[in-house]
């Protein structure tokens, strides 16, 4: 393979979805060699004349559930710590007036979804905290917030924010 189709692939893998499906199928495919085995035990159990060779079946299954509801106790977590309550949202912020008495216009609009990364920012949260805030990964975060930066002319996440209220687009009490 060469290097652009090796780099290709990799960004692809790095892609939430993308990682999520392979985790998904490695799952199946655990589960498949578990019941695999579970099974062939079972049958030389009864080979051998046990009677209680179903007894390994129930385990074994037991043990797939058990791992099943702790796995997606695991995914949901996180997703569940990340919801925000009426304590952890952001309070909204008041509109700065430049100077000279205008307020400053974006070079281009910002998108639904930039200006709830842009209300995360003046939060004052991190990159993983927006990111756990909004279901996507930390990599989406920073390529909003690129796309902010450039839309309002800003360096830093400070310049981002003053930019944004001075644009009116951060409005309410602080």
């Amino acid at each position: 393979m060469s290097a652009p189709a090796i780099a290709t692939l990799v960004g692809f893998l790095r892609l939430p979805r993308v990682r999520r499906r392979i985790v998904v199928g490695a799952a199946l495919a655990g589960c498949f060699v578990w019941m695999m085995v579970v099974v062939g035990l079972a049958f030389a159990l009864i080979e051998r004349g046990v009677d209680q060779w179903w007894a390994i079946l129930v385990f074994g299954l037991a043990v797939l559930v058990v791992a099943v509801a702790v796995a997606g106790g695991f995914r949901r977590a996180p997703a569940a710590a990340a919801l925000p309550t009426p304590a952890t949202r952001p309070a909204p912020v008041p509109v700065v007036v430049a100077p000279s008495g205008l307020t400053r216009v974006p070079v281009e609009p910002l998108s639904p979804r930039e200006r709830e990364v842009l209300a995360q920012l003046a939060a004052g949260r991190s990159n993983r905290e927006i990111a756990a805030a909004l279901f996507v990964a930390p990599g989406t975060v920073k390529a909003h917030l690129n796309h902010i930066f450039q839309k309002l002319d800003a360096s830093t996440r400070l310049q981002a924010v003053a930019h944004a209220r001075e644009a009116g687009l951060l409005v309410g009490d602080d």
